[in-house]
């Protein structure tokens, strides 16, 4: 399905339309009509959909990483312009379901965020089998779920302001396990097993007067390369687990 996304501005928005159901508009802003000029065009392309339903839970719950607007609310409005099960038009987001609804496209603006991309940080992954490498992400959730493949999960098990971003469900959906977390650094006595992370992860910077995570800094990036520099395998022996480091077996096993 291709579509566009207009949602309202509310710097032109001078009867507070924004939210607002299809069944208020008329009491709100004196007629029952969409007003096409307090809308700006946020977002234009080609989406796995088939309804409208799941053009909502895309856009509401699971945001493309290209996505720039609000979360699809009450009082959008989606234009679709080419699918084979969704009449092309205009439909209202409405409080229940979407309404069709006269539009004109043409009275709208462009919003800036639609020119916006999004801000890249560069992360140490690590994956199971594999050396550790420095990568570069988009800074958004949709993108770090990707790197992890499901739900994140924060982990800050150091002292150094970094954080271990897993799959908060990798160790019951199948995944691979990979790194051996310790309370000590390696050579340090009582140095034990605290956790294993299994499937792929990447370490961020964390700094606590950060809301969001940030590039890894160069001298925490080799540290963290050489931490987890070597996959390891995991054997249990009695009643503790080991993890034993190896290299991978080639260049190629390595990509």
């Amino acid at each position: 399905m291709k579509l566009r996304i207009y949602q309202i501005n509310s710097d032109r928005d001078e009867h507070r339309m924004m939210f607002l159901s299809h069944d208020r508009l008329e009491r709100f802003q004196g007629s029952p009509e969409v007003d096409s000029k307090i809308y700006d065009k946020v977002y234009d392309k080609e989406v796995d959909c088939s309804n409208l339903e799941e053009v909502y839970t895309l856009l509401n719950i699971n945001h493309p990483s290209d996505y720039r607007g609000r979360s699809l609310s009450v009082s959008d409005v989606v234009e679709v312009y080419e699918s084979d099960t969704v009449p092309q038009g205009f439909y209202f987001c409405d409080s229940v379901g979407f309404k069709q609804v006269a539009f004109h496209p043409e009275e709208c603006s462009v919003s800036e965020r639609m020119n916006q991309s999004a801000e890249k940080i560069s992360v140490l992954l690590v994956e199971p089998g594999k050396y550790p490498r420095m990568i570069e992400i988009e800074d958004s959730l949709e993108a770090m779920q990707r790197v992890v493949g499901g739900d994140i999960e924060e982990f800050m098990p150091y002292e150094e302001e970094i954080a271990i971003i897993c799959n908060g469900e990798s160790k019951m959906n199948g995944m691979l396990p990979n790194r051996a977390i310790y309370s000590e650094p390696e050579g340090a006595k009582g140095r034990e097993m605290v956790d294993i992370i299994f499937g792929q992860f990447f370490i961020c910077y964390a700094p606590a007067e950060s809301e969001k995570f940030l590039s890894l800094p160069k001298e925490l990036a080799q540290k963290y390369e050489a931490q987890f520099k070597l996959p390891e395998r995991f054997f249990k022996q009695g009643d503790n687990i080991i993890a034993v480091p190896y290299k991978p077996k080639s260049k190629e096993y390595e990509r």
